[in-house]
């Protein structure tokens, strides 16, 4: 929304019931472009089904600025046909190419996907708590940065998937990536990896895709019993496992179980750099190591419990047996 008055307030409205929870933002660009001084940019997240009204599905969407309506516009709403599908939630654990398997999944028209970040425009994960069980019924998979546990909001029969990163690639990545792109006060001032490891107190340094896996947002460490959940969710609850590693393969398994094309695409949003290339990764793993035990522990076993052809393994396997 673009005004020549300050923007005090910016309120949305469905069906004449306002939305508690809507994200904005500032534009910048905008008052080049429309020539008002003003701008701020809006999105909000909301379950349809709450707030129908007729046979047709009438959505009426009104926005205010300052206690006035500015915007006005009509929509019908057609639920999905109920599926008997399972809901996929799709795991990206930070920095292990969960941007390029976004951006693939979104080249598919058909795949109705739910993003679940912590920034604009995404659905913040404390939301879910405010849908119903069959919020999920029109969406096929929810991808974004949140931990194993996520499901116990919706009443929908479910399934996860994620990739995960060899632990010394992923910390030494995490740490650039905090420096170089986030520029995270606590990290620009280190010197190196090592003595971001030694003096910032972070879960990214802490047996990171562990904690994910087992659904430990605690700012406690990781120990045993986070690793042991970790495996046990690994083994109850998830259909497959990638790995960076072997990405082109792992999107291929990814293409089979959902019985769509993923065109292979990396992206890396950390640039180069020079302590980049300075990096020792053999001085890393000997120093860093024995700190991401759990997680050195979890990569070797999801290697072994997902091999390369996952799917036409397990269907040999289940022939045989």
């Amino acid at each position: 929304m673009s005004s020549h008055s300050p923007i005090d307030s910016l309120s949305v409205f469905v069906n004449r019931q306002p939305l508690g929870y809507v994200e904005t933002c500032e534009r910048p660009d905008v008052p080049i472009a429309t020539n008002r001084p003003h701008a701020l940019g809006w999105h909000v997240y909301f379950e349809p089904r709450k707030h129908l009204i007729g046979e047709l599905g009438t959505i009426l969407i009104e926005v205010a600025v300052n206690g006035s309506v500015v915007q006005r516009r009509y929509h019908r709403y057609d639920p999905r046909p109920h599926s008997t599908r399972p809901a996929v939630y799709f795991m990206h654990i930070p920095k292990t190419a969960g941007t390029s398997t976004r951006r693939a999944l979104q080249s598919d028209p058909d795949i109705q996907l739910l993003q679940v970040y912590h920034q604009y425009p995404c659905l913040h994960e404390e939301q879910f708590a405010t849908f119903s069980d069959s919020a999920l019924d029109d969406v096929d998979i929810i991808f974004g940065h949140y931990m194993y546990g996520l499901h116990r909001h919706s009443g929908r029969r479910h399934q996860y998937v994620s990739i995960v990163r060899d632990p010394i690639d992923h910390a030494i990545s995490c740490y650039l990536y905090m420096k170089y792109v986030m520029k995270d006060p606590r990290i620009v001032t280190r010197s190196s990896i090592f003595d971001a490891f030694d003096n910032v107190d972070d879960v990214t340094f802490d047996n990171y895709s562990t904690r994910y896996l087992a659904g430990y947002p605690d700012q406690q460490k990781v120990g045993p019993a986070q690793f042991e959940t970790a495996l046990k969710n690994v083994d109850n609850d998830f259909a497959y496992i990638g790995t960076v590693e072997n990405y082109k393969q792992s999107l291929e398994a990814i293409s089979f179980y959902l019985g769509k094309e993923l065109p292979h695409h990396v992206d890396n949003v950390t640039p180069a750099s020079d302590e980049m290339a300075a990096l020792d990764r053999n001085e890393v793993a000997e120093r860093l190591g024995p700190r991401l035990g759990h997680d050195l522990k979890l990569y070797q076993a999801i290697r072994e419990r997902f091999p390369g052809d996952y799917f036409f393994d397990m269907r040999a396997r289940s022939h045989a047996g």
